[in-house]
């Protein structure tokens, strides 16, 4: 299995697909990730030592250009209404998807895969996020990765799940921006304060309103 890039490593990555020489028109952002046992959360679970299984779920949200949510797409809605980004399916453990999905297995027990140019044109932005569906710390698996490459194997980013900050339970991943001609990669990196879809997408929404250019504002006379 080849090395996992750290998220410190990566931290500045922005950047068209085209300079990352992803030239390709399909896209798979995809977990990988060892079944782990971990205490649940609440006071009673860590008092009584309760564990469950480790649940990662990744997850695409589609924005149009006044950066409102469009589609998501994750385990409960496999696909977007144009069907141009498809989750193919949910594991529940990391181990329940068969032999090759395992960690050290040849494919990704979830994976995304985004058909760039099916995509509808007026959506203008993509989220990609990981979550903990039980709410324990995504650093407490035992080993874990994220990545996005295209469809001839070619890698956007790659992170380590366990270099992740030690409370996150929820994780915006990476931005994918629609420009005139390509579309353009930022990793962010940038935990949430819940794991529900719902919120997330929501705290996405805002953030990404607070990075568009603010129109000017006419001196009054």
């Amino acid at each position: 299995m080849s090395e996992v890039t750290s998220v410190s490593s990566l931290a500045l990555l922005s950047s068209p697909l085209s300079a990352l020489n992803l030239n390709s028109d399909t896209l798979y952002y995809g977990l990988n990730f060892k079944a782990t046992k971990a205490i649940l959360p609440g006071m009673i679970n860590k008092i009584r030592k309760n564990e469950g299984d480790m649940d990662l779920d990744i997850a695409c949200m589609l924005y149009d250009k006044k950066c409102n949510l469009v589609d998501t797409v994750w385990f409960k809605s496999l696909r977007d209404s144009s069907e141009s980004v498809r989750h193919q399916g949910d594991s529940l453990n990391g181990k329940d998807r068969g032999k090759q999905a395992l960690y050290e297995g040849s494919v990704d027990p979830e994976i995304i895969e985004l058909r760039m140019k099916k995509i509808p044109t007026f959506i203008t932005h993509i989220a990609l996020v990981l979550t903990s569906y039980n709410g324990q710390p995504l650093r407490r698996i035992e080993a874990g990765k994220l990545h996005l490459s295209d469809d001839e194997g070619n890698p956007a980013f790659e992170i380590d799940i366990r270099t992740l900050p030690a409370k996150c339970t929820a994780l915006w991943v990476a931005h994918l921006r629609r420009e005139v001609e390509d579309w353009h990669l930022t990793l962010q990196v940038l935990p949430t304060d819940s794991n529900d879809i719902e919120k997330m997408a929501s705290f996405v929404s805002t953030e990404l309103a607070r990075s568009l250019p603010q129109p000017s504002v006419g001196r009054a006379l």
